[in-house]
């Protein structure tokens, strides 16, 4: 008799468009009681979000370089929508972020690829407590130091 492990510390959005990464993330994640919804793209991300799932969800990791809406593109639309916008997003590109790599006025906590299992954990826990929290000038857009 197989015992099933409670996913009690919150939804987290991943959005990238490899599929595996995406399955290595979940593991990690579910492994560590959290509730993992995927997204292979900024638009698909966008539905869900637009689904009602919006409230539900502290965290989204994201991909920056996604066909048919890149993570910038996504985080440009998350930004506008008042509900969305309370969501930290944690970056997790192969591809450096320095500064306002963006050009939208935000600096974003990135997460390098590849990582390990104990850093991913360590950078979501940060973030969604910074969610959590009152500080809330992050989700909304606001220039903070990346970290």
């Amino acid at each position: 008799m197989g015992t099933d492990v409670p996913k009690d510390r919150g939804v987290v959005l991943v959005v990238d468009d490899d599929e595996d990464y995406r399955a290595l993330v979940r593991g990690m994640l579910e492994r560590d009681r959290y509730f993992v919804i995927e997204a292979a793209n900024g638009q698909e991300a966008l539905d869900v979000l637009s689904s009602g799932a919006a409230p539900a969800i502290r965290l989204i990791i994201l991909d920056l370089a996604m066909p048919e809406m890149s993570g910038w593109q996504l985080v440009e639309r998350v930004r506008e929508d008042p509900v969305f916008s309370r969501i930290p997003i944690l970056v997790a590109s192969a591809n450096s972020v320095h500064g306002d790599a963006s050009g939208i006025g935000v600096m974003f906590p990135s997460l390098g690829k590849p990582f390990d299992q104990s850093h991913l954990l360590s950078e979501v826990a940060k973030a969604t407590a910074r969610g959590s929290g009152s500080d809330r000038r992050f989700a909304r857009g606001e220039s903070r130091s990346r970290f």
